[in-house]
């Protein structure tokens, strides 16, 4: 049987995640963009209306895929949840932590899971695995001055301090940074610097883990692709959201 699923944003790795998925045993049950996009071969798939997906998904679909912005997390992640799974790439919405503790609690009273993908970095697992033993976590991403929307000509350190506070500040830049921080030590613990330099050879996310007895250092350079999107993203999405869907034979976990 086709699992149906249905996906919410059109961008980068949206668009990705949906070719690639018309090649699998997929039934898409639509796909939600803003710009209410229809193209020849697909239009009748594509929707602007919040109302209407989440009828679609009341009637039946398995797996969610959010690829948008914090704000449609936000808007719409407790309606779905209450009738299907999903899988959120914008995590930085998870940063209010009243926002947080609502979904948490959606989910165990409808049995329906929230899935956080590793996206642009290497390494969650571990994270996760290790968090109670963690004592310091701290990621650093280095992007180009446009694709942080800005005209720096020099290296900028832009800001150091909380996940929780880098994430109100730049939530379309550092959902790397909040889905660290879930795994770990949450939030408040968890230590983002993002630093502006014209001369980074693409994005570079630089991750710190001090714990007991161990502690590991994770490097990932990643060439964007468009806007804020590295070339490694989309790869990893198609990759995550299988995993979920067809969780068969040979599983890497």
């Amino acid at each position: 049987m086709k699992k149906k699923v249905g996906i919410i944003g059109y961008g980068t790795i949206g668009k990705h995640v949906f070719e690639k998925l018309s090649q699998d045993e997929v039934e898409f049950a639509f796909v939600l963009e803003r710009m209410a996009i229809a193209d020849n071969k697909n239009g009748h798939l594509f929707t602007d209306s919040t109302e209407e997906i989440v009828r679609k998904c009341a009637a039946g679909v398995d797996l969610v895929i959010e690829t948008a912005t914090s704000q449609a997390v936000i808007e719409l992640a407790p309606t779905i949840l209450k009738v299907a799974d999903m899988v959120v790439f914008s995590a930085t919405a998870f940063a209010d932590q009243e926002f947080l503790h609502q979904i948490k609690q959606i989910c165990q009273t409808s049995g329906h899971n929230l899935y956080i993908p590793h996206g642009a970095i290497l390494g969650l697992d571990g994270i996760f695995d290790g968090k109670d033993v963690l004592q310091a976590v701290s990621v650093t991403t280095t992007k180009r001055p446009e694709n942080l929307g800005r005209t720096d000509t020099c290296r900028t350190i832009l800001y150091e301090g909380s996940t929780r506070n880098v994430c109100k500040l730049y939530p379309r830049n550092v959902n790397v940074h909040a889905a660290i921080a879930l795994a770990g030590l949450g939030f408040d613990k968890t230590q983002s610097k993002i630093i502006s330099d014209p001369d980074s050879p693409g994005n570079t996310h630089s991750i710190e883990i001090k714990a007991q007895g161990c502690s590991f250092k994770i490097e990932v350079l990643s060439e964007p692709i468009s806007g804020v999107t590295g070339a490694y993203t989309p790869v990893s999405a198609y990759s995550s959201i299988r995993r979920v869907l067809f969780n068969q034979g040979l599983v890497i976990i």
